[in-house]
């Protein structure tokens, strides 16, 4: 869920997010740990569109809609759609060239996001055998850019239980720390230490031990701003959070 925040507090406490998750991806990023063993913050999100327009997936799209048409609850054509609207969502997503980081998210795109992510849910409430685990790490990114690390943290764990290593429990614990499960980004931080190499154990360990600490900080940081904020700023009672930072267009 996105800051229901007024005013210069939302922003304030957007960009304190933003700067978390930044400092949070680029530690990871440059240590390894990653879904598959990323180099790159271009890669964390898909690597970009390499020219591609949605209009490219739209075919798979519509015949996949017609399967799930004829069979509701067929869980191949779910995951065909949860794939390709993700393939059609990167077409719209913008990134610095040089770094890497995310600079727009067209409307076009974030609908395209919610869709595959409401697809992917619909697959995991039917399949009954593993969930596919390539998909579940397409579907980490997805969470990623809707500002939810529940979420990726859920879809990671598959790609983790699939592929247990340092790496895919480390981008667990990440997703853990943003999510502000720090018991659970605990956990995970301990199994990819427990399975890095001797040779990085200690260098992974002390990156790990710097993401916890930016998260608690940033958990007393929030507690703060929404304190601050008062009751009228939340109506709803929901918790306040934005796990991935304010990105262009990715709520309101």
């Amino acid at each position: 869920m996105l800051f229901d925040l007024r005013g210069k507090r939302r922003r304030l406490v957007q960009v304190v997010y933003s700067l978390l998750a930044a400092s949070f991806l680029i530690g990871f990023v440059f240590l390894g740990i990653g879904t598959g063993g990323i180099g790159s913050i271009s890669d964390l999100f898909g690597g970009g569109s390499g020219g591609s327009t949605s209009s490219q997936f739209d075919s798979q799209i519509s015949a996949a809609q017609a399967q799930l048409k004829k069979d509701p609850k067929d869980t191949a054509a779910l995951l065909k759609l949860a794939e390709n609207e993700w393939f059609k969502a990167k077409t719209g997503v913008s990134q610095d060239p040089n770094t890497g980081q995310i600079t727009g998210i067209s409307d076009e795109a974030h609908t395209a996001l919610g869709q595959s992510a409401d697809y992917w849910s619909k697959y995991l409430k039917l399949n009954k055998g593993k969930p596919d685990a390539g998909v579940a790490t397409e579907m980490t990114q997805v969470y990623a850019l809707l500002n939810d690390a529940s979420g990726a943290a859920k879809a990671q764990r598959i790609v983790t239980e699939n592929q247990p290593n340092q790496n895919t429990y480390g981008t667990l614990a990440l997703y853990l720390y943003i999510g502000g499960d720090i018991p659970g980004g605990d956990e995970a931080a301990k199994k990819s230490v427990s399975l890095a190499p001797k040779s990085v154990r200690k260098q992974v360990k002390q990156q790990l031990d710097q993401t916890r600490a930016q998260a608690i900080k940033f958990k007393k940081q929030q507690a703060k701003a929404q304190k601050k904020a008062g009751s009228s700023a939340n109506p709803s009672g929901a918790p306040l959070t934005s796990p991935f930072g304010s990105l262009p267009n990715s709520g309101p």
